[in-house]
Formats: C-alpha cells, structure tokens, sequence
C-alpha cells in the first residue's frame, strides 16, 4: 500500500507533470512537421500519380461488379462453412469437457469455458463479416441485375448470408446452454433483445470487472482505430476520389462512441 501511494505521488509531482508536457510538445512537433512534409509532397506527386492511380481506379471499377457477381456469393459461402465448422468443433470440445467434470476441477471446467468463448466470438464474427461481404455484395444491386444474367448468384449471397446469421444464433444459443449446466446462476435467453442486460446482472462482481476493464480497454483501442482510419482516407482522398462518405461514416461512428461513453460514464457516476 505504500508503494501504491508512493507511485501516485510520483505521478501527480510537477516534476511527473512538466515531463508528460515536454513530451507531448515534441510529439505534436514531430508530427506537425511530418504531416506538413507529408502533404507538401502528397501535392506534388499527385499530378505524376494522377493518370496512373485513375487507371488503376478504372480497371477496379470496371471489373468490380464481375467480381462482385461471380466470386462475393462464394466467398460468403466458403466463409460461413468455415465460421461454422470451427464452432462445432469448439461446442463439441466443450460439451465433452462438461460431460466429464467432477463438479470440483476448476481448470478443467477453465477449458470448457475457453472453448464456449471460442464459440462466442467467431459466431459473433461470422455475423458481422457476413453483412460486411452482403454488402459489398448487393452493392447497386439493381443496375447489376440489368447488366448481368448472373442473377442466380445474388440468390447464392441472400442463402448463405441468410444461413450465416441462423447458424450463428444457434451456436451461441447452444454455448449459453452448455454454460449453464455448470453456471446455473447465468440468465438470459439469446433470443431475448435483452439478453445482455439480464447476463450482465446474473454475473459476481469479479465477472463485471473484467466486463468493464474489456470495455474501457475496447473503448481505447477503437479510439486509436477510428483516428488512424481517418487519417488514411484523409490521405488516400488526395490520390483517389473516394468521395465524402468514408471519411464521414468513420467520424461519425467515432463521435457517436465517445459521446455515448461519456454520457454512460456520467450516469453510472449519479448511480442510475
């Protein structure tokens, strides 16, 4: 506890102060000067990139909706499959770890636990990637289906997008299941809008700590994700017209996070 104290002493000393000061001066210097050199050349090599970067952005756009119609439905396919094969691996190793507890081995019941998280995040994944691909899929869907007699394909996308989500849901409902044959205190059901509301309850402080240090640590990351993605369609913008909206939705994904973190921080604080 003394050294606790000691520490924070340190670190709230105005010599700790005056030091964290001059650090963030050079490190806005440097970076003031770089990206001043940065855009200084940007600039000027934008006109001798300018016709080469335009072919290439024509021979993108131009072959795009070949590969959007021939290959996306499949890779959304192939993805699924392998999201899904990957979880039953895992609810099997887990279902089998369960199966065979003694009620008392912590660290054999650990593994079970491992396994369902598995399960958790890579149908969690499968969600998330599978209507990031759709997307990109059904993109101007409908000039497509006028240029193209490859119609039936957009159907093979609508399958497996469609199957992707059902089988993701499935697999955490049944990882749920397996966690609470040996966590019966766990509540919720997957199917209920509520359900992380009602798991977050049914957890002991120690499961909410860690819940919470992810979801500052999480918060952090994605503060450092969100500006480096701005900056790279700042710069990218210079050399390909890639049009406001990227740059926009990537603000404004940030923006909303952090006003949402505060204005949680701020209720939590006043006990509500």
């Amino acid at each position: 506890m003394k050294t606790q104290n000691n520490n924070h002493a340190k670190i709230d000393s105005p010599e700790y102060n005056k030091k964290s000061k001059r650090g963030f001066i050079i490190i806005m210097i440097i970076s003031l000067l770089l990206g001043g050199f940065g855009g200084f050349f940007g600039a000027k090599t934008t006109d001798l990139l300018k016709n080469d970067i335009a072919n290439i952005g024509k021979f993108l756009t131009d072959n795009y909706p070949l590969f959007q119609v021939r290959v996306m439905p499949w890779v959304i396919l192939a993805f699924t499959i392998i999201c899904f094969i990957l979880g039953e691996t895992w609810l099997k190793k887990a279902k089998k770890q369960i199966l065979t507890w003694d009620g008392e081995d912590d660290e054999h019941i650990e593994i079970a636990d491992s396994h369902l998280n598995k399960v958790n995040s890579i149908s969690s994944i499968l969600m998330i990637v599978t209507q990031i691909l759709f997307g990109l899929t059904t993109y101007q869907l409908m000039s497509l289906f006028e240029k193209t007699d490859n119609s039936c394909m957009f159907e093979v996308a609508v399958i497996a997008y469609f199957a992707g989500l059902i089988l993701a849901i499935s697999q955490q409902n049944r990882a749920v299941k397996l966690l609470k044959q040996y966590a019966p205190e766990k509540k919720g059901s997957i199917y209920d809008r509520n359900f992380h509301k009602v798991w977050y309850e049914s957890c002991d402080e120690a499961e909410r700590q860690i819940i919470g240090d992810a979801s500052y640590k999480t918060m952090r990351f994605m503060t450092g994700v969100f500006s480096t993605l701005l900056t790279i369609t700042v710069i990218v913008g210079m050399f390909i017209p890639i049009g406001l909206l990227c740059a926009f939705f990537i603000g404004l994904s940030w923006l909303i996070m952090t006003c949402y973190y505060s204005y949680t921080c701020a209720k939590l604080e006043h006990g509500k």
